[in-house]
């Protein structure tokens, strides 16, 4: 019985697949991508690009984006060509919870630094100090939306600047056209991509290190980053985007095969990267681009 069960949701996820595009799947030796039981609630994989769906799973359906408003956070922020030496503070109201730059209120950072600790280590504090700082919050929020809708997000809406409010929301297909455009950027790419990055509060000199919440950066995994960001609340579990590149076998890029990935709802935070790796390697094994 047990055996039949796993079969039966096995076949579930494939009608709910969005069908493979037929120009780029492979004639010969293709093989489906079937998730595991509750592998993610929602997931793409798009050529970079071309957008063209190599694989889908309730690719439009609405979810809690969590820190992945951080994205059209940075595209809010690029789009104002802001002078990434400008040095700004970090307040009391900028104390929003969750994930934080551990430094006292009043401490004053540029804007690069900011951003990086927004991108890289999903800083809350950083990322709703960002959108106070450059227009305030209400407006910053206005041209967050609008950022999203030109870039091809329109099932998107966001309430805040960091992503802990639960009614952000996104879908697969949206947050991956996001993070292509973000990282269209070359200084949200270099915080999206770099493991670790220290700076210092200017006010008070104090080094501080951080580190990349994307474990994908790793070496023990055979995707070349171009940019990625991660996402968790309760409400939302495991979300992660990634813009990759196929590696040959002596580790290098091969230029010509990205993929953007979104991966939504995973139940564990290894698993989210365990799957992003793996709907890549499938994309690339099975489809010629």
């Amino acid at each position: 019985m047990k055996r039949f069960t796993s079969f039966l949701v096995a076949c579930l996820w494939m009608v709910s697949a969005v069908p493979v595009s037929a120009a780029v799947q492979k004639s010969e030796g293709f093989v489906p991508f079937v998730p595991t039981e509750n592998e993610f609630a929602s997931a793409i994989v798009m050529t970079a690009g071309t957008h063209k769906v190599l694989y889908g799973f309730k690719p439009e359906q609405p979810r809690v984006a969590a820190s992945l408003t951080k994205l059209p956070n940075a595209l809010a922020l690029v789009s104002q060509k802001p002078r990434w030496g400008r040095i700004i503070s970090i307040t009391k109201a900028d104390e929003v919870g969750g994930g934080r730059l551990r430094v006292p209120n009043g401490s004053t950072i540029s804007v690069q630094d900011a951003l990086y600790s927004s991108i890289t280590a999903s800083a809350n504090n950083t990322a709703t100090a960002l959108a106070r700082t450059h227009g305030g919050t209400k407006a910053f929020l206005k041209k967050m939306n609008a950022e999203a809708v030109r870039v091809g997000a329109k099932r998107s809406a966001f309430y805040d600047a960091s992503g802990m409010d639960p009614r952000n929301m996104t879908t697969a297909r949206d947050i991956a056209l996001i993070a292509e455009a973000a990282f269209a950027n070359p200084v949200v790419r270099r915080a999206a991509q770099t493991g670790t990055y220290r700076f210092a509060i200017q006010n008070t000199g104090d080094a501080k290190t951080i580190r990349n919440t994307n474990d994908l950066l790793a070496d023990t995994h055979k995707v070349w980053v171009i940019g990625g960001k991660t996402g968790y609340l309760e409400e939302s579990q495991y979300n992660l985007v990634v813009h990759v590149r196929a590696m040959d076998a002596e580790g290098k890029p091969v230029y010509g095969r990205d993929l953007l990935v979104a991966v939504l709802g995973s139940p564990t935070k290894k698993g989210s990267f365990f799957t992003a790796e793996r709907l890549a390697q499938w994309a690339w094994n099975n489809h010629a681009f």
